[in-house]
């Protein structure tokens, strides 16, 4: 990407990958990285995934990682929007990394109910601030929006979820008898 941030690469046990580069961060499956395909002057190439074996571990994570901050960059600034539910299935998953994971579904689920609460607009500029570490004067460019603007959307938003999280956590759980938990609201 050309931005002269450090390059960070975290693997967790869970079969996740987490590519930071500078202010950009992705999230992936390690499972899915196999046969390696990239375009050179209108050609499709394509690497074997033994070909790998052969290298550094993280060479291929790496590769995977770039080539999905592009994609991330390229789709937000070429659509203007962010859809909440792409994003979601690989960035939720590790709201917590060190969590057993049936308590990363549950804050997983925490997380999309709040984002649930929150205005399309209000949505798009939460991930564009914590997911795409945009600033929010990014945020007011690529939006057609003010400055001021993005501040006071983001600041209703972070207390619309903040008020969504005392009545998520005032919840009684309540044992089903079959192992399980419910939430009694």
């Amino acid at each position: 990407m050309g931005n002269g941030g450090e390059v960070q690469l975290l693997v967790f046990r869970e079969g996740y990958a987490l590519y930071r580069i500078g202010k950009y961060t992705t999230v992936f499956p390690v499972h899915s990285c196999g046969d390696y395909c990239y375009e050179n002057n209108g050609r499709q190439i394509c690497v074997d995934a033994s070909f790998f074996e052969q290298q550094e571990w993280y060479v291929r994570l790496l590769l995977e990682g770039e080539d999905r901050l592009v994609k991330n960059r390229e789709t937000c600034h070429k659509e203007r929007v962010v859809s909440y539910h792409a994003v979601s299935e690989e960035w939720f998953f590790l709201a917590s990394p060190a969590l057993p994971p049936l308590d990363q579904l549950i804050e997983k689920e925490k997380i999309q109910e709040l984002m649930g609460l929150l205005t399309e607009r209000q949505r798009d500029i939460v991930i564009l601030y914590f997911y795409y570490g945009e600033t929010q004067w990014e945020i007011a460019k690529e939006l057609g929006i003010t400055q001021p603007t993005v501040s006071q959307t983001l600041m209703s938003a972070l207390r619309r979820m903040r008020v969504g999280q005392k009545d998520i956590s005032s919840r009684k759980t309540v044992d089903s008898g079959k192992g399980g938990v419910l939430y009694v609201g």
